[in-house]
């Protein structure tokens, strides 16, 4: 397989990991997260002068909700979100103190916003400009970028921000959706160093495989293809069939926008067929927004088996329920053997602006700290994860990502727990299907592929799959049928 290192011109290809009969015991045995504080090992050496025990090695989401805690309690606060963390019976290094200290500040911004106290909350803001950096630990780079999203919010509710400075920020609202889009090295490269996506891939590309054994002519919906990174997954997988040879791969992506990149992306994945003698054709379907989504669009064909992937895709469509309603009734008509689901697993759906900024505080600490354990010697990829991250959240403060249809509607990104998606779904007549243990097998195999990938874990809630770091779930994947 020497020409599958390359990927249609620079973009380098993870092999499919190679199937393998697990034991009975491991097959059947779900794996729980792990702790994000190690056990503690006492020492039978003893020494006249020991030095104190050193500092409890917390992570950048344990910070901040410390930081949350200690706010609280200093404010006598009852606030909504959760705020649960480990007792800490070691005291906090210096810098542990000072970062929670920072996060204590950005947390009171917040609070001044909610309460439309905007002066204060901007001599909240300079303070933490004057702690915070965009190269230092992971709760100053977060501070950083989240004090600027948070001094756009009050600017924008004062009046600050101008028609002009509105333009300037859709444009660059725009920008972000091309740099998630574009099938580049750079985007493919930057997915490739973090865990969360990769085992979040071969988990649902490994359950699609196994729904479409045997089937000769397959044919795949995918609701948000991005770089199609994922497709040449399956097609590795398909390729190595020793049986039943597929006929004609299909793939369809629906788009919103950028019809030109997306045509990009499915030549080089035609391309990248061929180099596996498969017989591949690519279409595009393009709508004002995916609720729009119509039946005569779709071109299926009689004997085609086909396999819907929608990828962080169901979040943007929950408000109000009937767009993901639309989506769910057009992809039953079709019949699809299995519909994979992976969303961003967590608790941001508040309608209170406050509260959900908390709430994306603390995930994307769990993110920041991940980016700087896993590209901690590289920090060009570090810091293009941590723009592009702190760039979303400038552009929902300033609230210029609104729905496609450009009707003006705030759009949110908001996230729920599985159980929530579950509920969602029943309520369309859907039905969970399990995730096989080869799923959760090439799961832990991704998972345990690079070393600064060990604070990642998978484990199975119910009959889906969770991906989490340090113990915090941060991907879910489920699969579904319609009865």
């Amino acid at each position: 397989m020497e020409n599958l290192d390359m990927f249609a011109g620079g973009i380098e290809v993870i092999p499919f990991p190679p199937f393998k009969q697990q034991d009975d015991h491991r097959a059947n045995e779900a794996q729980l997260p792990t702790s994000t504080f190690p056990e503690s090992h006492e020492t039978k050496e003893t020494v006249d002068n020991p030095d104190p025990p050193a500092p409890a090695p917390l992570s950048s989401e344990d910070l901040m909700r410390i930081a949350a805690l200690k706010f609280i309690q200093s404010h006598s606060k009852d606030m909504p979100f959760d705020v649960v963390t480990a007792t800490v019976d070691a005291p906090l290094s210096e810098e542990q103190s000072e970062s929670v200290e920072l996060a204590e500040l950005l947390l009171e911004a917040v609070e001044k916003v909610g309460d439309r106290r905007f002066d204060d909350a901007r001599a909240l803001l300079r303070q933490c400009d004057g702690r915070a950096s965009p190269t230092g630990n992971p709760i100053q780079r977060l501070v950083f970028y989240y004090s600027g999203s948070l001094r756009h919010r009050v600017d924008r509710e004062t009046g600050r921000i101008g028609a002009g400075d509105m333009w300037k920020a859709k444009e660059q609202s725009s920008n972000l959706f091309r740099v998630a889009m574009n099938p580049s090295v750079r985007l493919v490269e930057f997915q490739r160093r973090l865990p969360f996506f990769q085992v979040a891939q071969f988990a649902g590309i490994q359950t699609i495989v196994e729904h479409v054994e045997g089937a000769r002519r397959i044919h795949v919906l995918d609701l948000a293809i991005r770089t199609g990174h994922q497709w040449t997954i399956l097609m590795q997988a398909l390729a190595t069939r020793r049986r039943d040879r597929v006929e004609h791969l299909k793939i369809t992506a629906v788009a919103t926008m950028e019809k030109e990149l997306i045509e990009q992306t499915g030549r080089r994945l035609v391309t990248f067929a061929q180099s596996m003698n498969l017989v591949c054709s690519f279409y595009v379907i393009m709508v004002r927004d995916l609720a729009e989504l119509r039946q005569d669009q779709l071109q299926f064909d009689s004997g085609e088996t086909v396999a819907v992937l929608a990828d962080d895709v169901a979040r943007t469509l929950t408000s109000p329920a009937e767009r993901l309603d639309s989506v769910i009734k057009v992809i039953r008509r079709v019949q699809p053997c299995i519909m994979v689901v992976t969303e961003m697993e967590g608790s941001r759906n508040s309608p209170v602006f406050v509260n959900w900024f908390v709430e994306s505080l603390f995930f994307a600490s769990v993110l920041f700290d991940s980016m700087g354990e896993c590209m901690g010697s590289e920090e060009a990829w570090r810091k293009f994860g941590e723009e592009t991250l702190g760039g979303v959240s400038k552009m929902v403060m300033m609230g210029t990502i609104s729905d496609k249809l450009g009707q003006g509607r705030a759009w949110m990104i908001r996230s729920m727990k599985v159980d929530i998606w579950r509920a969602f779904f029943r309520r369309f007549g859907m039905v969970e299907a399990q995730l096989s243990h080869s799923s959760m097998y090439q799961a832990e195999l991704m998972a345990q592929s690079v070393p600064c990938w060990s604070p990642c874990s998978v484990w199975m809630d119910g009959k889906s799959l969770i991906v989490g770091w340090k113990g915090t779930p941060v991907k879910s994947v489920t699969a579904w049928k319609f009865s």
